[in-house]
């Protein structure tokens, strides 16, 4: 069973422990726990001798659930900082009910049961597994060996012989030489620290230390970045001309050209890239020493982002769309793409979860920070978050970048699904669905909560690094074009008219009719103008421009039904009515007469000659013979030459004759031929009371003679 999961804290937790065998540098996985309830937790440490700088290669830390092979990661975890000897990195389940379990950092890779493999790597390569991965053991991994090992309801805790990782990834689990030493359920007193006892001291992760030299990039950790576009160089009018000057049927269409547009030049950033570009783009306007964080307006050192520790006092990378809603992988564009990603306080981060944006206010709870209010709003019975009133502006215009930039279209290049903003809440069973809400909320926040300077900046300084743009904060009247109509807002309001268009229930084939609006009203005085267009198809035909409209009906080989749109216009705004009508198809008939010698003596020949009145030109006839025994005939036009075959007794020879008219429209008639059986030569029927009493009188000789014979 796959359960809520909270939002992912992107940045690791680098946690204070002792381990005091000397080994080589190594990164392994020290501990996993998957206990009752919410309570799950991973831990990898250094078991070796040096440093282990995180940001120098690409380690992560993947789920692959239900049997996944390489080639279907799941949920992941990117590595960042620096990892010192003995130290360890803990990752835990963000609905945690024990406060044990809550050190470290969230993670949605603790998404894990007990059937599922989670794999270390470096640079792609894997360094250390738990479980097989590409297999599903059914509900857990077990020991033949061992019948207290279990994946499921147990602390596993690498034993201290351990040194490094176990790299075949694909290899049985635990195999003959189990490394897991097995601890009770719910036992998370060994979290922070590798080896097999307890952790003992303090394991509160220090401060990290001041930089010795001045930082060279924008934060810890962080590279400066090289502008791919000038922000001081945008022109709106150029950037969307294909929207501006287009014409769209539908807001459909209008949304699928924006994407198009802000798809162009976008340069996917890294994950590490992404810390530079929110140092930049969501700077203090006061103290560009400092960022702003989304949901407590805070301002915080941009050096104070959290590339380790417990994240008290930090600030890390918030999904406003939350990432497990469609793309949980970092390798997918929507995971690092900047428009939508905000500085945000650590703990308020793992407080709104991965739960949709709605109006909360007054069923939720306010989210306090450092004791205060914040003005955000949380409902745990709906999983809906609020946010303050002063980014909900913000947050509607983001979804709606997203909604509208991932449209699915280009799928191959960014693996991205198609995201939709849906009205409505999304339930449990939807957690890992390319879904989010609640629309038409974000559509009324985005209304009071106007595009401001900060947000314009943003968005100048999004697209200097990432090379595209958010449509709705350069242009935010495309809000309402884009979303106005679904929400009850609609942009081009259709005319109001009184009155119903007056129709016959049916036509028949050939017959004239009307079509009369005439009847419709739009006030008093209002001029109407009228377009009638006859719809066969895909196609639109215009048929008319007055309120009657007077038509033949066509012919049909079968009943049929024509559709017509009439579109009524003032001016200035207009509607559009629909109307069908049943045309009856007619079926084809003709007055049929037949001459000619009817009765016949077998093998004796006639000739039937048929009569047509008004046959419609280009008819053609056809005969054949439907019943009795075969006869020889021939047929051209309306004349038929039958000789009549010999019979046993006599009977009736029966032929049709099939007109066809030039719609290939038939009609048949018949006409029957008697042929009389001819007795043979010097038989003559005996008198008698009937025919079986003179079989008798016959058969009397015979008997009498075969008497006296014998």
């Amino acid at each position: 069973m796959r359960i809520k999961m909270s939002a992912v804290a992107t940045a690791t937790a680098i946690v204070l422990g002792t381990f005091s065998t000397a080994a080589s540098a190594n990164l392994v996985i020290t501990e996993y726990i998957e206990g009752s309830a919410y309570n799950k937790a991973i831990e990898i440490s250094n078991l070796g001798s040096s440093d282990i700088n995180l940001d120098a290669n690409a380690y992560k830390l993947i789920l692959f659930a239900n049997g996944a092979d390489a080639s279907k990661p799941g949920n992941t975890e990117t590595l960042t900082g620096t990892l010192a000897p003995g130290k360890s990195i803990v990752f835990h389940y963000a609905g945690a009910t024990i406060d044990a379990f809550k050190l470290g950092s969230a993670s949605t890779v603790t998404y894990f049961n007990g059937d599922d493999a989670v794999v270390l790597t470096k640079n792609d390569v894997v360094i250390d597994r738990f479980g097989k991965r590409g297999e599903d053991p059914g509900t857990e991994w077990k020991d033949p060996n061992n019948a207290d090992f279990s994946s499921v309801n147990k602390t596993l805790r690498r034993k201290a012989s351990v040194t490094t990782g176990d790299t075949v990834a694909e290899a049985d689990f635990p195999g003959t030489n189990n490394q897991w030493a097995v601890f009770v359920i719910d036992t998370a007193d060994g979290l922070g620290c590798p080896g097999e006892k307890a952790c003992t001291g303090d394991v509160t992760p220090p401060e990290p230390p001041k930089p010795s030299e001045p930082e060279t990039g924008p934060c810890t950790g962080c590279e400066t970045l090289t502008p791919v576009a000038d922000p001081a160089t945008f022109n709106s009018e150029i950037y969307y001309s294909d929207v501006l000057s287009g014409e769209f049927a539908n807001a459909e269409e209008l949304k699928n050209a924006l994407s198009v547009i802000i798809a162009k030049n976008h340069k996917q950033l890294t994950y590490k890239q992404v810390w530079s570009t929110l140092t930049y783009a969501d700077q203090d306007p006061a103290n560009d020493k400092n960022v702003i964080e989304i949901y407590t307006g805070a301002s915080i050192s941009k050096y104070d982002n959290q590339t380790g520790g417990s994240g008290v006092g930090k600030w890390n990378r918030e999904h406003v769309w939350a990432k497990s809603h469609g793309f949980p992988n970092e390798s997918q564009w929507g995971y690092t793409d900047a428009h939508h990603l905000r500085p945000s306080d650590v703990g308020i981060n793992t407080a709104r979860s991965n739960n949709d944006f709605g109006a909360c206010k007054d069923t939720g709870e306010e989210v306090l920070f450092n004791g205060a209010g914040t003005g955000n709003y949380l409902d745990k019975t709906t999983d809906c978050w609020e946010p303050r009133d002063k980014v909900k502006g913000d947050v509607a215009r983001m979804i709606m970048y997203m909604d509208t930039r991932y449209q699915g279209t280009d799928t191959a290049m960014t693996q991205m699904p198609d995201l939709v903003a849906v009205d409505r809440l999304t339930t449990t069973a939807e957690d890992d669905a390319p879904l989010i809400g609640t629309l038409c909320t974000l559509y009324e926040w985005s209304q009071l909560d106007a595009v401001d300077s900060y947000e314009q900046n943003r968005n100048n300084q999004v697209y200097k690094y990432q090379g595209n743009r958010n449509p709705f904060i350069d242009r935010p009247e495309l809000v309402k074009e884009v979303y106005g109509a679904v929400c009850g807002d609609d942009p081009n309001p259709g005319l109001v008219v009184e009155g119903d268009i007056v129709t016959p229930e049916s036509v028949t084939e050939g017959a004239a009719y009307t079509l009369d609006a005439s009847a419709i009203k739009a006030g008093e005085g209002v001029t109407l103008t009228y377009k009638w267009e006859q719809i066969v198809g895909e196609e639109k035909t215009l048929v008319g421009n007055q309120a009657i409209l007077s038509l033949t009906a066509p012919k049909v080989k079968a009943d049929d039904t024509l559709n017509f749109t009439l579109t009524i216009s003032n001016g200035t705004s207009e509607t559009t009515k629909a109307v069908s009508l049943s045309v009856m198809n007619v079926p084809f008939m003709v007055e049929v007469g037949f001459a000619g010698n009817t009765k016949l003596a077998e093998e004796q020949s006639t000739t039937i000659t048929a009569t047509v009145a008004d046959a419609p030109v280009g008819t053609t006839y056809s005969w054949k013979q439907v019943s009795g025994t075969t006869a020889k005939f021939t047929a051209t036009d309306l004349k038929l030459d039958v000789t009549a075959p010999k019979v046993d007794i006599n009977q009736s020879l029966v032929f049709e004759l099939t007109v066809t008219n030039a719609d290939k429209e038939s009609f048949s008639k018949s006409v029957s031929i008697e042929v009389l059986n001819t007795e043979d030569a010097g038989w003559t029927k005996p008198d008698g009371a009937g025919s079986l009493g003179g079989f008798i009188t016959l058969l009397l000789p015979l008997i009498w003679l075969r008497r006296r014979q014998g």
